[in-house]
């Protein structure tokens, strides 16, 4: 970590936008830079819900399908409403909502209030399309694409049977600062309370972190009416199935500068016992990850360099930050680590297939 992180410390690094500025992973970047290229597009791809052929068809771009949310509303029975005056939508219901900000073309996705990767949304010829992948990894629906037949068929995801909610940390705001700190509680009759107990303490703990340090830095002084200092999070439910759960936990600050500060963690659990898992217990499939992980993230961040004074990547840590969605995981840094703030928060997703060998499967022997 090098001094620009240590200077503001990792539980008061900010999420989302704040002060006007937005906090928006490389994959964004990435994707922005790309816009202006050619496109592939393949109308007519059939869905199924529930055996029945539906008849709004999805797309594909560049070899990414893409779904119209208004079969998601009509079809598959999943929330959706508008907001005139923010141009944005809100799609699903529960611990994960999809807000979608839309433009003439172009429409921006978070989770919750969270970037958590690549999310392009599409308007075409009046219609809004989000990628097939939000469905599988935030919405509880399951899609398998047949290429042969050019058909998507979605299905419930069979889920972990837990209760998640949503609980905040009290705390008094006023003129000077803003606190907005929660955090999700699980709770379910199968669980072990132990384990149970064992989760619920490590999320809640992390909210208590930053309130913490918010607290910490308004007793230092230097927050006026005129520019309030704010203090909060957000999260999402990244993987919910076959007895792991994996969350994302995104905190922010503004202490009055010129922009807010981002941090994002990923918590991994085995429903079990309440393990708290590391990489290596996603990945046990495959003993020599690490060797293509390093080999592969060093050249991708190496790229993000954009002067002197950051991190040369070298390898994964012990504890390595990341979480686990249906795609595969998403490995996390800090933002300020190995890039200047304009790249935002660097993380890179990985599918399983990329990481274990042919058959392997993730959480190898984790419940046996």
């Amino acid at each position: 970590m090098n001094k620009h992180t240590k200077k503001w410390g990792s539980a008061l690094l900010a999420a989302g936008i704040l002060a006007g500025v937005a906090v928006i992973p490389v994959s964004y970047i990435e994707a922005a830079s790309t816009k202006q290229q050619s496109t592939s597009q393949k109308p007519g791809i059939s869905i199924q819900w529930n055996g029945k052929t539906l008849a709004t068809k999805g797309i594909q771009i560049n070899g990414s399908t893409l779904i119209p949310v208004a079969a998601l509303r009509d079809s598959l029975g999943i929330p959706v409403s508008y907001d005139a005056k923010t141009a944005t939508y809100t799609v699903g219901s529960g611990y994960n909502k999809l807000y979608i900000t839309s433009s003439s073309s172009e429409a921006y996705v978070n989770v919750n209030g969270i970037n958590a990767r690549s999310m392009d949304a599409k308007q075409i010829a009046g219609k809004l399309y989000i990628p097939m992948g939000l469905l599988k990894d935030y919405l509880g629906i399951d899609a398998q694409w047949n290429a042969a037949q050019k058909t998507v068929t979605l299905s419930k995801s069979l889920l972990n049977p837990i209760t998640i909610a949503s609980q905040s940390l009290p705390a008094s705001s006023n003129s000077k600062v803003s606190y907005k700190v929660k955090y999700p509680q699980i709770s379910g009759s199968q669980l072990n309370p132990e384990a149970q107990q064992a989760i619920n303490s490590v999320l809640k703990k992390d909210a208590e972190g930053v309130l913490a340090a918010g607290k910490k830095m308004m007793a230092e002084g230097g927050a006026t009416a005129e520019r309030p200092y704010e203090f909060g999070n957000d999260f999402a439910i990244a993987y919910n199935k076959d007895g792991i759960l994996s969350v994302i936990m995104q905190d922010y600050s503004y202490t009055g500068g010129a922009h807010g500060m981002a941090a994002r963690k990923g918590y991994t659990f085995s429903l079990a016992d309440g393990k708290l898992m590391q990489l290596s217990d996603v990945l046990k499939a495959n003993p020599n990850y690490k060797k293509f992980l390093n080999a592969d993230l060093k050249k991708k961040v190496d790229a993000l360099q954009g002067g002197e004074g950051f991190d040369k990547f070298k390898e994964l840590k012990v504890d390595q930050n990341f979480y686990v969605t249906n795609s595969g995981v998403t490995i996390v840094f800090d933002l300020y680590e190995y890039a200047p703030y304009a790249y935002g928060i660097p993380e890179f997703t990985y599918l399983f297939a990329q990481l274990l060998p042919q058959g392997g499967k993730p959480f190898a022997g984790q419940n046996e």
